[in-house]
């Protein structure tokens, strides 16, 4: 099911790392890039918490501490609406990875779609609280 999703933009080889951890090594950045920016991934109903490695990265299950998460941020106003803005929204529930094309491109402004790596006892926030340039608040709806 992989190849066949992402083999169509390069080569990879996946790595079994024991306990449920998989390795994917794949051909090029640019493959690399494409898988995490595209996801997220469910393969025969189990999702993959797909995140790019690290040298102080546990193989681990059991010490998953984090996880990557795709939210749909609702409501977003339209000066927020760029990297930084996002980013900064997105950092009180964790720390930002990444964003989908379509959000980055501003193809759509219904939602904006990023990747943030929370905290495996994270509350999941329904949505975040945005105080804005005038001193009024905004409520951002978070979509898990």
């Amino acid at each position: 099911i992989l190849q066949r999703k992402w083999g169509q933009v390069g080569r990879f080889s996946i790595h079994v790392a024991g306990n449920g951890v998989f390795l994917a090594r794949f051909e090029n950045r640019q493959a690399r890039d494409w898988v995490l920016d595209n996801g997220p991934w469910d393969v025969w109903g189990y999702h993959l918490a797909v995140r790019p490695w690290s040298r102080d990265m546990s193989l681990s299950l059991g010490e998953c501490k984090s996880m990557p998460l795709w939210v749909k941020l609702k409501g977003v106003p339209i000066q927020f609406w760029n990297k930084v803005g996002l980013s900064y929204i997105a950092s009180v529930l964790g720390k930002p990875l990444h964003m989908d094309v379509t959000t980055m491109n501003r193809h759509a402004l219904l939602f904006a779609r990023v990747c943030i790596d929370m905290s495996a006892t994270s509350s999941f926030p329904e949505s975040v609280t945005l105080e804005l340039e005038d001193g009024s608040t905004t409520s951002i709806e978070v979509e898990y």
